[in-house]
């Protein structure tokens, strides 16, 4: 077992360092960064043959929890005036350099880009032409306050602006109530999205404690489907994840509170160095010897890649179920085990929009087909391209029905498009995924379970096991 454990780490360092070169800068995608850390070189391996992983896709349970209104496209609301000349901008920060930068892909950026060229050359919207502003932060949260600050004090001032890290989340919270500029976030931390109550911080995706709730509860209702061969009735979850507020973002009171409601122990955090060369075999030890059957993984990228092939040396893969957050089952993580994909196979993950292989839902043909026409590497084929794709699209929705309410556009400022929002309700996104901001709600609470399939022809793909249904309520009471 040590053997196939040092060589299963020696090929993961490896794959780290092959997928994450010091290279030209490139921007990271529209999902959650890490803060910037420094960077370490890992230890340079022979090359070496990791243990095969035999597909193993897991019985697929029956839904048990309460069906949901899953993402579909909605008519476009009519323009009923229009304004030939003027420009909207829309604002982004995210970290284009700097030692993280370039783990992630650049997906974001191409389809942003994308998305508006197909908007302006259909019209803009209401005759209004979109235009992009894109900054860099490295992802430390210092720098995604420098940027806002540049970007607030502009003339006119944005009516939105997109980050990508909970570090910019938490950094801005109170920043956009007081500007009246909304952050659309995909850095998913409970606390900056309800604290304060009705804020300007929307979520892509539900915030972290939803999503491991809702976890959870899938685990729960289909134990004795998914359940390791030789586990009892009692569920004891350890849950890895990365050093910092995102790491930390899962486990909250509430969403302990709701494990203990089902039954289910959930072990101390267990953190793991932002680090690709970090070695989690004494994290994951920890929570094996205190008896988890199930571990979370609150990570992404490489994160995920070193928990799973840790797991695999240790021979402990198929003795506990693994789960993990919704950034966590993308691509990036099949591009960095490479021809080892496989060891991916049985990972389960929330995933609260549509995928690649969704292909008839109309609004990822129309993303795939942006894509294809792109001539982008497959490695970015991943979820910042196709959920930022969509996020331009609700955008312009919000934008719309704000020029129709107001019939100005003069009138249109960072209130006007809060209040265009709220009006809307539930805001579509091509029918990849829907912004949800009634009833207080300030990110999406559905979501399907997905698992890592391991395909006929050598691909791994993300299979559906439990449809949309609508995941507990873990949001914190507003202070």
């Amino acid at each position: 077992m040590k053997r196939t454990l040092l060589l299963t780490l020696l090929l993961l360092a490896a794959l780290v360092l092959a997928a994450c070169p010091a290279a030209p800068p490139a921007a990271a995608p529209a999902q959650e960064a890490a803060p910037a850390a420094e960077a370490t070189k890992a230890p340079e391996a022979e090359p070496t043959k990791a243990p095969e992983a035999e597909p193993t896709k897991a019985p697929e349970p029956e839904p048990t929890a309460a069906p949901a209104e899953e993402p579909a496209a909605m008519a476009e609301e009519e323009c009923a005036n229009t304004f030939e000349g003027e420009t909207i901008t829309l604002y982004q920060q995210a970290g284009l350099t700097g030692p993280l930068a370039t783990i992630l892909g650049s997906g974001f950026i191409g389809s942003t880009k994308d998305a508006v060229a197909a908007i302006n050359a259909a019209g803009g919207v209401c005759g209004v032409m979109l235009d992009i502003r894109l900054e860099d932060t490295q992802y430390n949260p210092e720098q995604e306050v420098a940027v806002y600050e540049t970007y607030r004090a502009e003339e006119p001032k944005p009516l939105m602006v997109f980050t990508y890290g909970s570090g910019a989340t938490i950094a801005l919270k109170d920043r956009v109530v007081e500007d009246k500029i909304v952050n659309f976030a995909a850095g998913l931390n409970a606390d900056a999205f309800y604290n304060p109550a009705n804020g300007w911080t929307v979520g892509i995706a539900p915030i972290y404690s939803d999503q491991f709730a809702g976890f959870l509860q899938f685990v729960h209702d289909n134990w004795a489907d998914i359940k390791p061969e030789g586990a009892g009735d009692d569920i004891v979850v350890g849950v890895l994840g990365w050093a910092n507020a995102y790491g930390a973002g899962a486990t909250t009171p509430e969403a302990l509170a709701y494990a203990e409601s089902l039954g289910i122990t959930v072990l101390p955090l267990e953190q793991q160095p932002i680090d690709p060369a970090t070695d989690v075999t004494g994290q994951l030890q920890n929570l094996l010897v205190s008896g988890a059957n199930v571990i979370y993984l609150q990570s992404l990228s490489f994160g995920p890649v070193q928990a799973i092939a840790t797991l695999r040396g240790l021979g402990m893969w198929d003795s506990v179920v693994v789960g993990t957050n919704n950034w966590g089952m993308n691509t990036d993580v099949l591009n960095i085990l490479g021809a080892n994909a496989a060891l991916a196979d049985g990972l389960y993950g929330v995933m609260p929009y549509r995928w690649w292989n969704d292909t008839d839902v109309p609004g990822v043909q129309q993303a795939a087909a942006a894509f294809e026409a792109g001539g982008y590497p497959a490695s970015d084929k991943a979820v910042s391209y196709l959920t930022s794709y969509g996020a331009v699209y609700a955008v312009a929705s919000i934008i719309r029905h704000a020029l129709n309410t107001t019939g100005d556009f003069a009138a249109l400022d960072g209130q006007a498009f809060y209040d265009a929002m709220l009006d809307m309700g539930t805001i579509d996104a091509l029918g990849i995924f829907a912004l949800d901001v009634r009833d207080g709600n300030r990110a999406p609470q559905v979501s399907q379970i997905r698992q890592a399939q391991a395909q006929a022809d050598g691909t791994v793909d993300f299979v559906v096991v439990q449809d949309f249904t609508e995941l507990p309520d873990t949001r914190p009471s507003a202070q």
